[in-house]
Order: C-alpha cells, then structure tokens, then sequence
C-alpha cells in the first residue's frame, strides 16, 4: 500500500448534531480519538450530486460545473438535465461538457495510484464518485449493476456475496451487502490507494421517515454497526493507512409543501423547481433580471434568491453567486431557495423546518438549502497522516476534503479550489499542524421588507458559507 493510501466513507444526509455516542457510537469514538473537524459544511446547492462532485474535484460547483441536482444543460435542449440518471450524464460526457476540473480518479490515474468505488447510491451520484472510471480501468461496484457497475467487480461481489438484496427504508441489508463487498472483495482484488465507500443512509430514511425517526434512528444505528465492521478490519492490518470519514449534507424537516410546482410565471423562462429552484430566463437582460427577483420577493415561499448581473452590477433583492462559490455559465440567471426557518441564532434537528416542493411527505427530511442543518456535515480522520485526538474549528467544507487526501499522498493539488486541512496533518511540512486565520462576515440584501443573509468565512483568502436565513417579510412564520 502506497504512503497517504485513504478510504472515504460517507455517511449520506447524516447531520453532525444526529453523530452522537448514542446514536453512532463508533463514529462518536472514530471523532474523537482522530482529527475532528467541528465547523465541516457542505456546499450550495446543498444536494447529493453537487456534493459528491465538489468533494472527487476538490472544487466547487462554480468552477466544476455540476451546479445542481437537475439544471438547464446544452445537451438536453428540450428539458432538464437529470444528474441522477447515467444516460444524461453519459449525453454530456460524450459532448465533453460533464465536468470542467479533474477528478480524483484522473489524478490517481496520472500519478500511477489506484482506485476503486463502492456505492450505494444513485446511479448518478455513483458515476460521478468517479465520472471517467471506466475509460481508466478502475473498479467500480454499485448497486445497480452495468452499467454502472465494473463488469468483473460486480460478478465477483454476487459470486462471493449471492444476490444483491432488495432496496428498503431503512436501507440496512444493502449497507451490510456494501461493506462485504469493500473488505472481502474489492480490498483483496485490487487493494487501491484511494477508495471511496458510499452509504446511502441515513439520507433515505430521513427522507420517507423525517430526521429524528425511529426508523431513521435505525437506519444510523445500522450504518454504525458496519463502520464498526470496517474498523475492525482495518485495526486488523488491513486495508489503507487512513481512513477519512464524512457526510456530503445533513437534513432538516419539510413543512408546508408547494400546492403546486408551476409557481413561476411562464414568461421568465424555464424552470427547476425543488429546495434550490432555478431561472433560465428568455431575456437575461440587466432590467428582467431586477423584474423578477422584484416578483421573487413578495412570495411567501422565496427564500434566499441570488442573480449576477451582465457586468457584476448588484441587482436589489438579492445575492451574488459568487457569494456561495456556483457562479458557472452553466447556472442559473435566478436561483432561489424555499422558505426555511431562521438559523441564524437557533438551530436544532428538532427546530429546523422548510417548505418543500414534492416527493416527501410532511414531515420528511429535506436538502439542498442554506440552513445551518443542511450545511453542517460530518467530517473527521484517523492514520498516520493525522493528528490524534484533535479537534479542529477552523473552518472547512467539502472541496477541501480531496486536496488534504493529495497532501497526504505527496500529489500535487494543480486546479483544485480547496485547502489542504494541514493544521490536522503530521510530518515535517513546516505548514502542518499550524492552522490559518480565520475571518468572520455577513453579507445582506434587502428589497419591500424581504431581508436575506449570508455568513461567510474566510480562510485563506477563499470563502465557506456557514449558513443563510431570512427575516423581515421573509421570515418563516410570516
């Protein structure tokens, strides 16, 4: 095994505040006996596929160019661009529009190194854990088989393992299935150097259940049992010499759903409905742009709305995207998110509420927003590379996660936007185990009484968003 060798797991929509002791007591040991990073947050839009895509780049979705979980893209003119599903993937792929940064998989591939995958996540979310696997020859296992799946990996998991079991909520055969198929099957085979292990839950569960339910409670309960599997086997000698353990978003609680999802006016343009919703304007000039954020913000379901103008003139009412890093020609010329309650000050898994467009019902668990329970995400590590028993405030966020892996190797960072986490690192690089400086700021916009905020950090000169909230006619109880 190579020098900096690490497994990813990832613990789907699993909140920080949910990865208690007494819910997941090996993941509360593993946080506190490694590196803890206490202030992880996700990125915006905080959904699944913009997540696994900033977290293999190292970037984040302005410069990768995945800018939501469905969008407007060149290569399906006619409707949306559905980044759960292979065939639209493979469409932009094939066009060579898929991701504008280099993955994880092709920096392993450069460097001579290996890697394989483990998923149980969507089709999507799997490809894009390692979006040119197959054209490098790197393993792949996923639950849905070809083609997702690597042809020889796949025959040899059901030839060790028996059949794939059924999907179910919560998901806990198939998490079992998974962590088989990593420590009996994928390390032995192909032993790689990077290795990303995915679970699906608790996102699932508290999906169909809500974030505190019991059978989400379960769903953590039994993801934590099989983490316990793999640290096992890795104390046993096996396996890489880190592991680096995460979660890509956490969850809060839908209330109040849409009546409908034709809530925007025919004349702006095209839409994506959803936490995070999009524009696609027909005029995209300065002044339209003005006119709808205008209508946007006396909605009782408009919640933070971001607009760049032609020449990065402000527009009333709303938020640069550059504020949250997703300033991509691909985006929106509108983004907007729904209605959540203020978390500026309190915030909890049992306080933390939002409307919702669809596919959940009342009561279920929710993403893709700006709410603190959204953004604040598990992250923490333990081998060689890290520091023992440390826990770190400084700030982070996902595209941080693949430049501190590349540090650990000795892999140059070239094209990456995030930070090494070095004040967590161990060795004689005179950067680590000194952390950065630490700038904390609020940006606003106010237009007829709707009040939006945004916290930022910065660090290093580059900036994380804590979280964004409403007031004033915007407020959650209005």
């Amino acid at each position: 095994m190579s020098t900096g060798s690490t497994l990813l797991i990832t613990f789907d929509g699993l909140r920080r505040d949910r990865a208690t002791a007494e819910l997941m007591p090996n993941l509360a040991r593993f946080m506190a006996e490694g590196s803890n990073f206490v202030n992880s947050r996700s990125i915006f839009p905080s959904e699944t596929r913009v997540a696994v895509t900033s977290t293999m780049t190292g970037c984040p979705p302005g410069d990768h160019g995945v800018v939501a979980n469905q969008f407007i893209h060149p290569v399906r003119p006619e409707g949306l661009f559905r980044t759960a599903e292979w065939e639209d993937l493979e469409l932009a792929a094939q066009a060579g529009q898929l991701l504008d940064r280099e993955t994880m998989g092709q920096r392993m591939a450069n460097a001579g190194r290996t890697m394989a995958v483990v998923s149980t996540a969507t089709k999507g979310a799997s490809r894009m854990m390692n979006s040119s696997a197959h054209d490098l020859a790197q393993p792949v296992f996923s639950m849905h088989g070809a083609p997702v799946s690597s042809p020889d990996l796949h025959e040899a998991v059901l030839a060790r393992l028996g059949d794939i079991p059924e999907p179910g909520a919560p998901n806990g055969s198939r998490m079992t299935y998974a962590t088989s198929a990593l420590i009996e099957v994928v390390y032995p085979r192909h032993n790689p150097d990077f290795c990303v292990f995915w679970m699906n839950e608790p996102d699932m569960s508290s999906h169909r259940f809500g974030v505190t339910a019991p059978e989400t409670q379960e769903a953590q309960r039994i993801c934590d049992e099989n983490f316990g599997r793999i640290l096992e086997w890795w104390k046993a000698g096996n396996g890489p010499e880190n592991i680096l353990v995460m979660s890509d978003h956490g969850q809060i609680t839908g209330r109040r759903q849409l009546e409908t999802l034709d809530i925007i006016p025919a004349e702006f343009g095209r839409v994506a409905i959803g936490s995070f919703s999009s524009i696609y304007l027909d005029d995209r000039s300065d002044a339209n742009k003005a006119r709808v954020v205008d209508w946007l913000v006396q909605q009782d379901f408009c919640g933070l709305v971001f607009v760049t103008g032609e020449n990065g003139e402000a527009t009333a009412g709303a938020l640069p995207w550059a504020a949250v890093r997703n300033n991509h020609p691909r985006g929106a010329d509108v983004g907007f998110t729904l209605r959540a309650t203020d978390c500026s000050q309190s915030w909890g898994p049992t306080v933390d509420s939002c409307r919702f467009a669809a596919w959940i019902s009342d009561g279920g668990g929710m993403h893709g927003g700006l709410n603190r329970g959204e953004l604040s995400t598990v992250l923490a590590a333990q081998g060689p590379a890290f520091r023992a028993g440390f826990v770190s405030e400084t700030p982070c966020w996902l595209p941080d996660i693949a430049p501190t892996i590349l540090t650990a190797m000795g892999l140059p960072l070239d094209g990456t936007e995030g930070r090494p986490l070095v004040e967590a690192l161990v060795g004689e690089d005179p950067r680590f185990g000194i952390a950065p400086q630490v700038e904390i700021r609020t940006l606003q916009a106010e237009h007829r009484g709707h009040e939006q905020y945004l916290r930022q950090w910065v660090v290093e000169g580059q900036t994380i968003v804590d979280c964004g909230w409403t007031a004033g006619t915007g407020a959650w109880d209005r």
